[in-house]
């Protein structure tokens, strides 16, 4: 008996001795698994059902998901500001309890207008303020040393929900429909939402690990013998006047912008290529799979090396893929496709990486609120332009032809950005 609470006694020291940042980023990387998996990559899978039950256009049907793309970039400064300000945890209770509700509601609606009405409230909207940028603003606070491994670790468990979900969530709209799939969605993600809030906090002023108060700088000439990084918090006036913010704005932008046309399309590309949408949406669950180790590579790697050629090496990943769609026809071109978008998705990650390393913790979120501000256009126009261009030549050529190309300027604009204290 005396051996046994010596033992749980040592168990209880020792896991009140790992730092608290490590607990907020696993409740985070959990929910992102969740919230990413069913209202983020598993949209996809209710595409075409939605298309073909409202009887829409593939345009019409991309606006849905268009709009609720715009909102989430249109309203992020202010997102990104009740992030620094409210703290995730009311945030996340609340998008998560909206959201879930939301995906019920539209599963009585059978309108086009209401449906988009619904779907931009109620789930987008709690989706945009209570998830992806909140949950990054959190981790990003906790950590300095080890920030690349952290948010890549938060954002591998977007990828792994991807991984986890789309697939099941195939084979239900395939048993028993889109709309009861939907309910049984919107209910997980409801009573996740409550859980997880009670876990993802903001750290008390200044508190930061000892061991996390300085990190290695990964761009400073002397990287290879270890030169420490010391962070420096950027005002967003003192961000705005900084060219390098822009320079990475319009990467950015550029790259989420092609980056989103291809990812609502996903399976109706797969299916333009001969397959059928059961088997495109287990393709889909494999990307995602195939994403999650290359997220972690590339994210140990991000915390030793410059992220710039990573990230770079990333989108060329994409436009290899798109070029192979592109020059051949049936479903051998999907496997490739498949394992380099999974490249780029572990690639990317590490923009989010370098924004919080550049210009530190303490206005995270409304510096990357702004950068998602100007997302708007790209990620309005390009999935509704996809739809379009499909609409009028039962191709997808020229919209993956397109987006080739911003995906190109964007490698071009990362390579010459820097760390804005290094530049004179």
């Amino acid at each position: 008996m005396m051996a046994t609470m010596r033992q749980l006694n040592y168990i209880r020291t020792r896991l009140s001795s790992i730092y608290e940042g490590w607990w907020v980023l696993a409740g985070a990387t959990l929910f992102a698994l969740i919230s990413g998996g069913i209202l983020y990559h598993g949209r996809v899978v209710f595409f075409n059902p939605i298309r073909r039950d409202l009887n829409l256009s593939s345009a019409n049907t991309s606006l849905i998901f268009t709009v609720a793309n715009a909102q989430t970039s249109l309203a992020a400064p202010l997102y990104g500001w009740l992030a620094d300000r409210v703290g995730p945890r009311p945030l996340i209770a609340i998008g998560g309890i909206l959201a879930g509700v939301g995906m019920i509601v539209m599963t009585r609606i059978d309108g086009y207008l209401a449906f988009l009405f619904v779907y931009l409230i109620l789930v987008s909207v709690p989706s945009s303020f209570g998830f992806g940028q909140t949950l990054l603003t959190a981790v990003n606070g906790w950590f300095v040393r080890r920030k690349a491994i952290a948010l890549t670790i938060l954002l591998t468990g977007f990828a792994a929900g991807g991984a986890l979900f789309v697939y099941p969530l195939g084979l239900g709209v395939e048993n028993i429909g889109w709309r009861s799939t939907a309910i049984y969605a919107g209910i997980l993600v409801i009573s996740t939402g409550v859980l997880f809030s009670r876990v993802v906090r903001r750290p008390p002023t200044g508190a930061v690990s000892p061991v996390e108060a300085e990190r290695p700088d990964p761009d400073s000439p002397d990287a290879g013998n270890r030169a420490v990084f010391r962070e420096r918090n950027f005002t967003l006036a003192e961000a705005l006047r900084n060219k390098q913010f822009w320079i990475l704005l319009a990467a950015s932008t550029l790259r989420i912008s092609a980056e989103n046309g291809v990812a609502v399309h996903i399976i109706p590309i797969m299916v333009w290529q001969g397959a059928d949408e059961g088997f495109a949406a287990g393709l889909v669950s494999v990307y995602f799979l195939l994403s999650i180790p290359f997220r972690l590579l590339l994210g140990v790697a991000g915390y030793r090396f410059p992220f710039q050629p990573l990230i770079i090496g990333g989108i060329l990943s994409a436009i290899v893929g798109c070029l192979l769609l592109i020059q051949t026809d049936g479903l051998t071109s999907l496997y490739p496709f498949v394992v380099l978008l999974a490249i780029y998705e572990g690639a990317v990650v590490l923009q989010w990486v370098a924004i919080g390393s550049y210009f530190g913790r303490r206005n995270y979120g409304a510096i990357t609120g702004i950068m998602r501000a100007f997302d708007t256009i790209g990620t309005f126009l390009a999935p509704w332009y996809a739809g379009w261009m499909f609409d009028r030549y039962e191709s997808y050529t020229p919209a993956l032809l397109t987006f080739t190309v911003a995906w190109t300027i964007a490698a071009a604009l990362f390579a010459i950005s820097r760390r804005p204290n290094q530049v004179r």
